[in-house]
């Protein structure tokens, strides 16, 4: 369903929000929920300086992930794991980044938590949520292919399901997590949001231990 271009250039946008790197050393980047990988294959595209890592915690997306990726050309680490426990260091990533993950999420306060945890002071967290705001009635008017449109139709029912956000809902659970707003973008027509956000240089000794 998402192996198209028009879904990857959707993905790629996300890295237009991404630091340049700093001299001498490669951007490093965690893609949570990468899925099938396409998400990962299109930020690679317009961000070919960056390191990335793609976790998920479906075996069988990373299986596909796999596939995708030999079909590509693209070669990345494809990690299993949870979110809620992440598996890196603390201060691991210059950027976090998703595409459609955050709603999907049962307890959100525990991995935002661990995103932060392994966020370094002064990095950025990219990423694209569905907006609760959003029509569906502007799907048929989208450009792409027609598998584009049947992905945009399916991702508005799966997310009514699970939860979309409205803009000062997901601002305000990010900076209940110590994240300082950079930006929100209403994008794909507005269905989603491009929210960019990024970790204090320095932390706040008044922050909760949530």
């Amino acid at each position: 369903m998402t192996w198209h271009e028009v879904w990857r250039r959707h993905c790629g946008d996300l890295a237009d929000h991404f630091p340049p790197p700093e001299p001498g050393r490669r951007l490093s980047v965690l893609d949570l929920g990468i899925g099938p990988g396409v998400s990962g294959i299109g930020i690679l595209e317009r961000r070919p300086d960056a390191w990335l890592v793609g976790l998920d915690f479906s075996a069988e997306m990373l299986r596909h992930a796999r596939r995708y990726l030999a079909l590509a050309g693209c070669h990345f680490p494809l990690i299993h794991g949870d979110v809620t426990h992440l598996p890196f260091a603390s201060d691991s990533f210059d950027v976090l980044t998703h595409h459609s993950f955050l709603y999907l999420l049962a307890d959100r306060d525990a991995g935002l938590r661990e995103m932060y945890r392994v966020l370094r002071p002064g990095g950025h967290y990219v990423m694209l949520e569905p907006n609760r705001l959003g029509s569906v009635t502007v799907v048929p008017k989208m450009k792409g292919p027609f598998q584009f449109r049947l992905s945009m139709l399916l991702w508005r029912v799966v997310s009514t399901g699970f939860g979309q956000f409205e803009r000062t809902e997901l601002l305000d659970l990010l900076q209940k997590h110590g994240f300082v707003c950079e930006r929100v973008d209403e994008t794909l027509d507005g269905l989603g949001f491009i929210a960019v956000v990024r970790k204090p240089l320095v932390a706040d000794p008044l922050r909760p231990n949530l």
